[in-house]
């Protein structure tokens, strides 16, 4: 198997020294599979990494990578992912992936022995853009993948403690078992769960972290880059916990919190002066958690921040022609709407004309 990593091209970028057709050859390698994509991701994110990149340690790992890959063997199982709830088991795992030298507290630090044994990997379960997927844990926890969202764990998983790891949004039932905590690692926090069921959404290109709890009890730790702590954050049932990710954590501060409690169905939350973290109390679960059977809910919400969500569950790019349509305010549900249906909703409800072109997976706005 090769995977042709372009290790030359990760060392200009440490080094800031990246020509423009070399940024280009480098996305062009990011974006020749998903696979390339994750490791893209693991090289970027893990400081080790970087290191050894920059005082060249990092020579032949592209051949150790692919004999470890190798070395797996095909898949016994493939699995589609499709518009249809998918049930996964440990032994019907999506995609299984061996990488080295991922030093997070979830993964092995190096995973290439001197013995040359194949350590310890993980599960990976991944759901495109279009699709919502469900999938069920070793320890019959049930989670839910919302579009452009992932998944993984290590195969110890549920041996002696149950560490998730998610990018994008995901929404988790989470089996009781009090000898075993549940732990989910998302960018900047860390949130553990004592049996209980929430909504967390966390993709990598936007600035907020959210986590809102439907039941049990769970508890969110900011965490810097460097694995140092914040404070511990305690959520009831109905309350939401939004991290600002621009802000930088200040290893055992107190984190400012923002409570304010509301009798609305919809929270407003109260906004202080450029707070670490704001908490939401009596809030609209339902608005939170309805993607997971199907329902896209947005109410008052900036055409900008909704063309996101779009994009994501549709599948498709929306280019906007004239920047003020981006204010545009919306409220509604989509259900089995086409893009042309929902498209012409949205035109039809709008107090400002505004007219739309679909080319391919491409819409184009512009005001009339």
């Amino acid at each position: 198997m090769r995977l042709n990593i372009p290790w030359n091209l990760f060392t200009k970028l440490f080094k800031s020294d990246l020509s423009g057709s070399e940024t280009l050859a480098l996305e062009k390698w990011r974006n020749s599979s998903e696979l390339a994509q994750n490791i893209y991701d693991e090289i970027i994110e893990d400081v080790h990494i970087k290191e050894n990149i920059l005082t060249n340690k990092w020579e032949n790992n592209s051949k150790e990578w692919e004999k470890l890959i190798s070395a797996i063997g095909p898949p016994k199982r493939t699995i589609s992912l499709s518009r249809k709830t998918l049930f996964l088991s440990s032994a019907a795992a999506a995609i299984i992936l061996l990488l080295i030298g991922i030093s997070s507290g979830l993964f092995v630090d190096h995973l290439i022995q001197k013995n040359n044994q194949i350590p310890e990997g993980y599960t990976y379960v991944f759901s495109p853009r279009g699709q919502r997927t469900r999938i069920v844990l070793p320890d019959q926890t049930k989670v839910w993948l919302n579009s452009e969202s992932s998944i993984r764990y290590s195969t110890s998983y549920n041996k002696k403690i149950r560490e998730v790891l998610i990018k994008g949004e995901a929404f988790f039932q989470v089996h009781k078992n009090p000898l075993k905590p549940f732990l989910v690692y998302a960018n900047e926090i860390k949130v553990k769960v004592y049996g209980t069921s929430f909504n967390i959404k966390a993709f990598p290109n936007e600035k907020n972290i959210e986590t809102t709890l439907i039941e049990g009890k769970l508890s969110i730790t900011p965490q810097d880059k460097n694995g140092n702590a914040g404070k511990e954050i305690f959520l009831k049932p109905n309350e939401k916990c939004i991290y600002k990710r621009n802000i930088n954590i200040q290893p055992q501060s107190t984190s400012q919190i923002s409570t304010q409690k509301e009798t609305a169905r919809e929270a407003k939350p109260l906004i202080v002066k450029a707070p670490d973290i704001i908490l939401a109390q009596n809030i609209n679960t339902e608005k939170e958690v309805k993607w997971k059977d199907g329902k896209l809910i947005f109410r008052n919400e900036n055409f900008e921040d909704l063309s996101i969500k779009m994009e994501r569950w549709y599948d498709m790019k929306i280019h906007f022609k004239d920047d003020k349509i981006k204010n545009y305010k919306f409220t509604g549900v989509f259900d089995k709407e086409t893009i042309n249906e929902a498209f012409e909703a949205l035109r039809l409800s709008s107090q400002q004309s505004f007219k739309y072109e679909i080319v391919f997976r491409d819409i184009y706005l512009e005001s009339k």
